[in-house]
């Protein structure tokens, strides 16, 4: 959680990020979006532009002596446990460097989404099926990411396990960040996989909307779809809207537009080892209707 800052700090930190200590710099921008990144040391700053570069691959830029935006600062220490710093808030102090690093990269992932010029980002997993994409909205730990990850092993092609990108006809783009799952070390540490672990395959063009699907994971849930209305519909996708609040209207338009080529069907669900499979023909069903 970010602490308040006050003018004193605001301070330190602009003074340190122009010391000659942190002389190491990234400034990138995605989706209009242009970003800096400063450390203390060169190796954090290669680590951050492989991670930006393999999450922001199709719609990445890296600028030369460009302002911008945002900026993050990353102050490493030699005990390991390091600092992180964003517009001169800070976010977190003295921390396991791995856990910084994996906070630098969601947070330059929400600041993007949040901010993003001409597309509206909705957290949700993405996955195409038969050349239409499902849109499966949710926060954290709703098993999201597992049902992705399962559904890609099925054979549809990854676009998302974190963020709908939505651009103003409503179709969605690709943000094929690396798989986050947790339950391999315990339930809320996420290990990250890669396509070629699961088996899967990137998608690279824009598609329309097929299906958006309202499900979260219950012990002993039973998979009983029913279809919502458009503005029901709608709903659940603005609570998941990330720009929703700074953009409403640019949301809602983009929703409309989903809408027309998209159902919405809600249900809970039990273990993906069952739901997937019935996830996938309930999607081929919806689609064959549409098309008759």
């Amino acid at each position: 959680m970010a602490t308040k800052s006050t003018g004193k700090t605001k301070k330190r930190v602009y003074d340190r990020s122009r010391g000659k200590e942190f002389r190491h710099h990234f400034v990138f921008e995605s989706y209009g979006v242009k970003i800096r990144v400063t450390s203390n040391e060169a190796e954090a700053i290669e680590e951050m532009r492989t991670a930006v570069r393999r999450t922001f691959s199709n719609c990445f830029a890296e600028l030369e002596g460009a302002a911008a935006d945002h900026t993050f600062l990353l102050a490493r220490n030699a005990s390991g446990k390091d600092t992180l710093y964003r517009n001169s808030v800070k976010l977190v102090s003295r921390l396991p460097r791995q856990y910084v690093l994996d906070t630098l990269g969601a947070q330059i992932r929400l600041t993007v989404a949040e901010h993003a010029a001409d597309f509206v980002f909705v957290h949700a997993g993405v996955v195409v099926w038969d050349d239409g994409a499902m849109l499966i909205p949710g926060q954290s730990f709703r098993g999201k990411s597992t049902l992705t990850a399962a559904l890609v092993r099925l054979g549809a092609v990854y676009y998302s396990d974190e963020y709908a990108v939505l651009d103003s006809d409503g179709l969605v783009h690709p943000f094929a960040k690396p798989i986050s799952i947790r339950g391999a070390i315990d339930a809320f540490t996420q290990t990250d996989y890669t396509l070629e672990e699961l088996g899967g395959i990137a998608g690279t063009d824009r598609k329309p909307v097929k299906m958006v699907l309202i499900t979260e994971y219950r012990p002993n849930g039973r998979w009983k779809p029913r279809r919502l209305t458009a503005a029901n519909g709608i709903i659940e996708l603005i609570k998941n809207a990330i720009p929703i609040r700074n953009k409403p209207a640019t949301s809602l338009n983009v929703f409309n537009q989903l809408a027309k080529s998209a159902v919405f069907i809600k249900s809970p669900r039990g273990d993906v080892s069952e739901s997937a499979d019935l996830i996938l023909q309930l999607f081929e069903q919806q689609s064959n209707k549409s098309e008759r």
